[in-house]
C-alpha cells in the first residue's frame, strides 16, 4: 500500500512551481510526508516516548519520532504537527524517584494528547 501512495504521488508531482535548486524533499506533496511520517512511526517495534529518564531527573525525548520529525525543517514540522496519526501512540515512562521534573513536561504531554485529535489513543505506561 505504501508503494502505491509513493507510487501515485510521484506521478502527479508537478515540478513547474520548484526551483532548481530547491531540494528534493520540498518537491514531495505533503500527503506523501504524511504517509513517510506515518510509516516512521507505525513501524516502530516500540512505542514513542515523550519522556527521557534518568535515575532522578526526566526531560522531553525530543531524538524519539514524531518530535524529532518536527525539528528538522519548517515544511517538517508544519506536516509533523498537522498529522494526528503519528501522535496516536505514546510511551510514558517514570523513573522511581524524580528529583527535578520540569514544568513543561505536562505542557508537552498535554500538546502530544491534542494533536492526536480524535484518533483512538494507545498508551503505553
Amino acid at each position: 500500500m505504501f508503494c502505491e501512495i509513493l507510487a501515485s504521488s510521484f506521478r502527479s508531482i508537478s515540478l513547474v512551481s520548484v526551483t532548481p535548486t530547491e531540494p528534493y524533499i520540498y518537491r514531495l506533496p505533503e500527503e506523501l510526508l504524511q504517509q513517510i511520517f506515518l510509516f516512521i512511526v507505525n513501524s516502530a517495534s516500540d512505542y514513542p516516548s515523550i519522556f527521557s529518564c534518568r535515575r532522578y531527573t526526566i526531560r522531553a525525548n525530543v531524538a524519539s519520532p514524531p518530535l524529532v520529525l518536527t525539528r528538522v525543517c519548517h515544511l517538517w514540522r508544519v506536516v509533523a504537527l498537522s498529522t494526528a496519526g503519528i501522535w496516536s501512540r505514546i510511551q510514558v515512562v517514570f523513573p522511581g524517584e524524580v528529583r527535578s521534573f520540569k514544568s513543561f513536561l505536562p505542557h508537552l504531554l498535554q500538546c502530544w494528547l491534542a494533536r492526536s485529535g480524535n484518533l483512538p489513543l494507545t498508551l503505553h505506561i
